[in-house]
Order: C-alpha cells, then sequence, then structure tokens
C-alpha cells in the first residue's frame, strides 16, 4: 500500500506549510486526489491517522476531494474518462491521449488552530 508514503509526503508538506505560518497545529487537511492518480482514496483515509501519529497534524480530519479524469478527445475535444475504457473517448472510443486534469494529487488547504 504505497498510499502510507504519500500520506506521509502530505504530512510533511503540511507540517512544512504550519511551520511557515507559524503554526502549531491543524485540525483538517484538504488534499485533491485525481481520478487517474493511482492513489486509492479510502486506503489514504485509512493510512493517515497512523502517519499522522506524532505530529502536528495527528488528530487531524483529513477531507479528500476526488478529481474527476478529463481527456482532451480529437473530435470531441474534453470529455470526461471513464477508467474502464482507459484512455478512450466515452463518446466515439478515439484515444485521448492528453490528460487535462484527473492525475492531481496536491494540498489543498490547511486549517490552522
Amino acid at each position: 500500500m504505497h498510499e502510507m508514503s504519500v500520506a506521509l509526503a502530505l504530512i510533511d508538506v503540511a507540517c512544512e506549510v504550519l511551520r511557515e505560518h507559524g503554526a502549531a497545529r491543524a485540525s483538517s487537511l484538504t488534499v485533491r486526489v485525481g481520478q487517474w492518480s493511482s492513489v486509492v482514496p479510502e486506503a489514504l483515509q485509512a493510512a493517515f491517522p497512523a502517519s499522522s501519529a506524532g505530529t502536528p497534524l495527528a488528530g487531524a480530519r483529513l477531507h479528500i476531494e476526488p478529481v474527476p479524469g478529463v481527456g482532451e478527445c480529437p473530435k470531441h475535444g474534453p470529455v470526461h474518462l471513464d477508467l474502464t475504457l482507459g484512455l478512450r473517448c466515452p463518446l466515439c472510443g478515439a484515444p485521448t491521449p492528453t490528460l487535462l486534469q484527473g492525475d492531481e494529487l496536491e494540498l489543498d488547504a490547511l486549517e490552522v488552530e
């Protein structure tokens, strides 16, 4: 489960933000997770409490904002992708090699105490 290492990396980033703003603790953080990011949101949610123990994020709530995959179809322009179809237009089946969104994994918001 690589989500544990993802959780640890997010905690490192969040702790750096806390230091930059002179805050001691965070009560919640919001993370944007793209559908095509290879991160399983439920696994990240499960890994977060153990990963944050002993850090300024211990006990903080983790909010995960899912980001759907959007690809660029040569015929239809931006289309919402279906994971079961892969990187193909759900309307015509054409390859959509350009992913416009959906591979995000980013700390979006941090609520400090």
